[in-house]
């Protein structure tokens, strides 16, 4: 799978609501250890997931085409096209909108 410079570029919502969750306790450490450890890095990475999760987007995830999201949230995810066909609500978001 080849890196798209061009799509990392173009702002999509491609973080989900789990992901979201696991970002800020990720950077939440992160930046908590950085602090008693004196790592740049480490205080990089972990401001560098708290913003890709406030935002709900992650440019590596757009370079990659990946994604968490789901379509309510701005991206096409197969498995939430078949559930909003059934029914008005997905999974993946639990019918929200970002």
């Amino acid at each position: 799978m080849p890196f798209d410079f061009k799509r990392m570029l173009k702002y999509e919502y491609n973080v989900g609501d789990k992901d979201q969750k696991i970002r800020y306790g990720v950077g939440s450490l992160s930046i908590f250890l950085s602090l008693f450890l004196g790592s740049v890095p480490l205080l990089l990475l972990g401001i560098a997931l708290l913003i890709s999760g406030y935002t709900h987007f992650c440019p590596i995830y757009a370079g990659l085409g990946k994604t968490t999201a789901c379509s309510g949230c701005g991206t096409q995810k197969a498995c939430c096209k078949e559930k909003e066909e059934k029914t008005d609500s997905h999974s993946c978001c639990n019918g929200h909108t970002h």
